[in-house]
């Protein structure tokens, strides 16, 4: 009596391992583009704090680049630990609003760009082009 499996069976789990490996590589490399955007969502919330502080003092929100080391001269905000993996700037500043753009850099590109809108009136609105 041979003991064994047949090719049949050795093809059938073959088959049974790729369909799991196609379903599940996806939503794995999804969950860790959504973990890194939320490091960058987190890094966008201490911006706020901080521009809030600013309009404080200077009844208008400032420009502000994290690009280098994370640091600004306008914010008293440190970003190095975000900075390592994003590039993240403050742009169009006003009395009302301002935008904050978060751009992965090294094995951050493929979390894309976390993009913020802040206004006064609707509060922080996140989009992801």
């Amino acid at each position: 009596a041979q003991r064994g499996f047949t090719l049949m069976e050795l093809m059938v789990v073959i088959v049974i391992v790729a369909i799991l490996a196609a379903v599940a590589v996806p939503l794995y490399l999804n969950y860790v583009n959504d973990a890194r955007r939320t490091e960058a969502r987190g890094a966008i919330g201490a911006i706020i704090t901080a521009e809030q502080t600013w309009r404080q003092q200077h009844d208008l929100y400032t420009e502000a680049n994290f690009v280098l080391d994370g640091r600004d001269d306008n914010l008293n905000c440190d970003l190095a630990e975000a900075a390592v993996n994003w590039d993240i700037t403050v742009t169009d500043p006003t009395a009302d609003g301002y935008i904050v753009t978060a751009l992965g850099k090294g094995t951050m590109v493929d979390a894309g760009t976390v993009v913020m809108t802040y206004s006064r009136t609707t509060g922080a609105v996140f989009t992801t082009p």
